[in-house]
């Protein structure tokens, strides 16, 4: 019995994931592909989902994890503009509920909230449209013929 250490050559596995550990497997790069176009499509909810997977099926995959942290630091600002939103719908300044709701939906295009306070904000701020407009009558002139034929 020979207590030979095995060289290099010997210890060569046949796991393709032992011998190739920087590169991600096929699912993972699928999963982070969607992410990213999700997240350049401002979709934080659907990037999320795709990196939730992908972290499930790699928690240590470096690109999925600074991906995550780029979805958390959007909603962070989604959720500050929103709060400042909130704000100014309480005291009824319903241009900055639509200015920073508006802003809050460009960085989340499926957030509910923000695009139920721009659509707040539109119907306060409307014209109503079904009064018509009422011309004032000119005020008739009074008749002198009396006063003049008098005298």
């Amino acid at each position: 019995m020979s207590l030979t250490p095995p060289t290099d050559t010997k210890r060569a596995s046949t796991n393709p994931a032992d011998t190739a550990p920087d590169k991600p497997r096929p699912d993972i790069s699928r999963y982070l592909k969607t992410a990213r176009a999700k997240l350049q499509a401002n979709n934080l909810s659907g990037a999320k989902s795709q990196l939730a997977a992908a972290i499930a099926a790699e928690p240590r995959n470096r690109d999925a994890l600074n991906l995550r942290a780029t979805v958390r630091t959007r909603e962070e600002e989604r959720d500050a503009l929103l709060s400042l939103a909130r704000g100014c719908g309480y005291i009824g300044r319903w241009t900055c509920v639509s200015r920073n709701a508006g802003e809050a939906l460009q960085i989340d295009s499926g957030s509910k909230e923000a695009r139920h306070l721009v659509t707040r904000a539109m119907h306060e701020t409307a014209f109503p449209i079904d009064q018509p407009t009422v011309e004032p009558q000119p005020e008739p002139q009074p008749d002198t013929r009396d006063i003049l034929a008098h005298h």
